[in-house]
């Protein structure tokens, strides 16, 4: 037995760790495990964008869900909120028809419309850690080759809290576009 293998043997010992049935390997882990390093943090945010198409009689044309980018200001928001700086939470929704950018984008590529969010919620139980906004472009509002859209904290300009790109949505002028975004900060 190597020294190093004798450290590994003492340290296992010392953490009261059952070392007979394991191989040097699965005992490092063990320890490293028990010393706190090796753990994963998954705290992150993360959100999906889901959005329902209906046409002017209610009936679903189109629905699909896509993952989103939180905005690097969006990120400085969950941090100011967090730290009770007096940020403008997300009021409002928008919708595009540019190419969304990345997590360096303050603005959608080529905003068309801009509407106040219907609701903005907490999840519940196990999803409490999630944020849930809601917002819906009526018809006549948002019509076009929808290809991104972003929410925001103010009627016009703002801060740019998440973004996401997509496949195009083509919203007539009759279509009523229901979307719901939910960002996860977090975990679960």
């Amino acid at each position: 037995m190597d020294f190093r293998e004798r450290i590994v043997r003492k340290l296992a010992k010392m953490l009261q760790i059952e070392e007979r049935f394991m191989d040097s390997t699965e005992l490092r882990e063990m320890i490293s495990t028990k010393l706190g390093k090796g753990l994963k943090d998954n705290h992150s945010l993360r959100g999906v964008f889901h959005f329902k198409l209906f046409d002017e009689y209610g009936n679903l044309k189109q629905e699909v869900a896509v993952p989103n980018t939180v905005t690097e200001l969006g990120d400085a928001m969950v941090a100011d909120a967090m730290s009770d700086r007096g940020v403008t939470l997300p009021t409002h929704i928008a919708v595009g028809t540019g190419a969304a950018g990345g997590a360096a984008a303050t603005t959608l590529t080529n905003e068309t419309h801009r509407e106040a969010l219907d609701s903005t919620t907490q999840g519940a139980a196990g999803d409490d850690n999630d944020v849930i906004w809601v917002g819906t472009f009526a018809a006549g509002h948002g019509t076009g080759a929808l290809t991104e859209a972003g929410i925001f904290n103010n009627v016009a300009g703002g801060t740019m809290t998440v973004i996401s790109g997509f496949a195009v949505i083509n919203k007539g002028a009759a279509d009523s576009l229901e979307i719901t975004w939910t960002l996860t900060c977090g975990a679960s």
